[in-house]
């Protein structure tokens, strides 16, 4: 049977294989026409609502990046010590050397950009009040260093209260390389200043109970033995604590004396900054005051150890008032001698206390409650003379 169902089928797969439907050839042309060239040539050709890429902001962002690590780089360069120009260079830090009196004065240096390390002579100043008192070079090989110069070659005396006014001169330190000048550096009072003005010395008691009735079980041993070597505060009176410290070199003589006759030698002491040494022992001077450690020793109410002059070294076997001589020698060239006696004496009695009546009971009428009723005689402590 011609033109039935299967035959129809057949001829209708024929003609969609073989002869292409016209309509859908002009669609997919119409659409290729339209295209521009494939995904990546439309996505080129987006405009602002589309998801392409824009040139002139791709250039923006770059510009911006490249801006922002020059600004992190100069950066840079000025935290690690560079500057745009020439040096820059300044005074940082200062410090004393005691065992060579030496001045140490640390140095800056930020080199010009690109510039690793600095290079030349370093030429430093040190002023005192008006005007320069020393100036030497160094080379300067690294952006931070320390450069000695010797104490002796710029002092001219202390610093602290050493003006008529009673105001400081202070010591001052600039240096400059290539042109380039740090400000002024002050140095510290308390390392520049080098000379002894005052003394002083002090006595103090030592006593141990005992099991001695013939020195009513007291047994005054000796003194402990300091003295104090510094320059004067203005701004407070002479007295014995008032002293400022002074790190020097000079020998100190100190002796004891009875109603103004020498009657202890101390062996000749030796001063170091503050690190002092004498024939038998070492000490250090702390503000201002050095004990002077005797040959008696015995155990203080807190177990410690107690250093004495003995009694017998100095006492005289009579009562009265004991003073202190220091004699300080300096060490050229920080000052001359310097001597003084303590700010005060002391009078101690000892014999009087070890011989006092304790006793105690009634008066020769043997009737308790009488006026002349007999009461021990006091002990009596030091006192100022």
């Amino acid at each position: 049977m011609s033109g039935g169902l299967l035959e129809k089928a057949q001829s209708q797969d024929n003609e969609a294989v073989v002869t292409p439907d016209e309509e859908v050839t002009a669609a997919v042309e119409d659409v290729e026409d339209t295209s521009g060239g494939g995904l990546l040539e439309r996505a080129s050709t987006e405009g602002d609502g589309g998801p392409g890429f824009d040139s002139a902001m791709v250039k923006k962002g770059v510009a911006a990046s490249v801006v922002a690590l020059l600004i992190l780089f100069v950066a840079y360069q000025a935290v690690m010590g560079f500057s745009l120009g020439g040096y820059s260079i300044s005074v940082s830090d200062v410090d004393v050397d005691d065992s060579d009196n030496t001045l140490r004065v640390q140095v800056f240096i930020g080199t010009p950009m690109f510039k690793s390390s600095p290079s030349g002579e370093m030429n430093m100043t040190i002023s005192n009040g008006s005007g320069p008192v020393w100036s030497g070079t160094f080379d300067a090989s690294s952006k931070l260093s320390w450069y000695d110069v010797n104490i002796a070659d710029f002092y001219q005396g202390n610093s602290r209260a050493a003006a008529a006014d009673g105001s400081n001169i202070d010591y001052t330190i600039t240096v400059e390389l290539e042109g380039s000048t740090s400000t002024a550096y002050s140095i510290p009072g308390e390392l520049s200043d080098r000379t002894i003005n005052i003394v002083d010395g002090e006595l103090s008691q030592v006593v141990s109970s005992c099991d001695c009735e013939d020195k009513n079980d007291l047994d005054h041993v000796g003194v402990k033995f300091r003295v104090g070597m510094g320059a004067l505060d203005p701004v407070e009176s002479d007295t014995s604590n008032l002293m400022m410290h002074i790190n020097s070199d000079y020998t100190v003589d100190a002796e004891i004396l009875h109603d103004g006759s020498p009657v202890f030698s101390f062996p000749t002491v030796t001063v170091n900054g503050d690190e002092a040494s004498w024939d038998g022992g070492a000490g250090t001077v702390e503000n201002s005051w050095l004990e002077l450690e005797g040959e008696g020793t015995l155990t203080g109410a807190f177990n410690d150890s107690v250093s004495y002059i003995p009694r017998d070294d100095f006492y005289e076997g009579d009562d009265g008032c004991y003073t202190i001589e220091i004699t300080v020698v300096h060490v050229s060239p920080f000052g001359e001698e310097v001597i003084g006696t303590s700010s005060q004496g002391w009078e101690f009695f000892w014999e009087y206390n070890e011989n006092r009546d304790t006793s105690a009971g009634n008066g020769p009428d043997n009737e308790p409650g009488t006026a002349d009723d007999k009461v021990p005689d006091p002990y009596k402590s030091p006192e100022a003379c």
